[in-house]
């Protein structure tokens, strides 16, 4: 099972390692929100990878993993929940609930102030800790399906089992780390999901069939 690290290309073995990776972001990252010493900073690789770093004062709290997509979904009524994750509705372009999602949101922190009802166009990025070609598109496949498996657990958590077609496909890799990642677009139960895995865990081509488990990372551009 990769991690989510892995994923986009970010992979560390030692626990120095991962703080040196983080302190060099860090220096490099924008600033999104500034709440007295509490403050989030965004640092995105020219290979799309990205670190959402929260900090308070000079010591770091959590650090997300993620990916720059572009949107394929509508979010709506996105709402914070304790673990510093958010439980929203995906909807169609009617207004029709297509499922709901326990996540990471980017702009978590920049939610608060938002005036209500808050829905947009969101990016759906899913770390594939666990994935699998199970067949082609051109084959024949049952439905898609998208499942928030962490949304209603004891513990919420930004996790979700899904299947999709594979519509694209790219290649990636990070300068720093040397370290090579696929970042694939989706199709999964009325929207698009950008997936991201290890490069060739598994290797991937348009028309593939998808069976994903994976870590959730959303993000809504029109909070900022």
């Amino acid at each position: 099972m990769a991690s989510n690290l892995a994923c986009i290309g970010l992979a560390v073995w030692r626990r120095s390692d991962f703080r040196e990776m983080v302190a060099a972001a860090r220096a490099e990252a924008e600033t999104i929100a500034k709440d007295g010493e509490v403050g989030v900073h965004l640092w995105t690789d020219a290979s799309g990878a990205r670190l959402i770093i929260t900090t308070e004062g000079d010591l770091v709290r959590v650090v997300v993993p993620t990916f720059y997509a572009a949107p394929g979904a509508i979010m709506s009524e996105p709402q914070a929940v304790d673990g510093g994750l958010v439980l929203a509705e995906l909807v169609n372009e009617h207004d029709e609930v297509i499922t709901e999602i326990a996540c990471q949101l980017e702009e978590l922190s920049l939610l608060g102030a938002a005036e209500p009802p808050v829905e947009g166009p969101v990016s759906v990025v899913v770390l594939g800790t666990s994935a699998r070609v199970t067949g082609r598109a051109d084959a024949g496949t049952p439905a898609p399906v998208f499942e928030p498996t962490g949304a209603y657990a004891a513990s919420t958590d930004a996790t979700a089992h899904l299947t999709g077609v594979v519509l694209a496909v790219e290649e990636r890799a990070v300068e720093r780390t040397g370290q090579g990642f696929t970042a694939a677009r989706v199709q999964t139960d009325g929207f698009q999901v950008t997936l991201c895995v290890p490069a060739g865990e598994p290797h991937l081509t348009a028309g593939d069939v998808v069976d994903v488990d994976g870590y959730v990372v959303a993000s809504m551009p029109s909070l900022r």
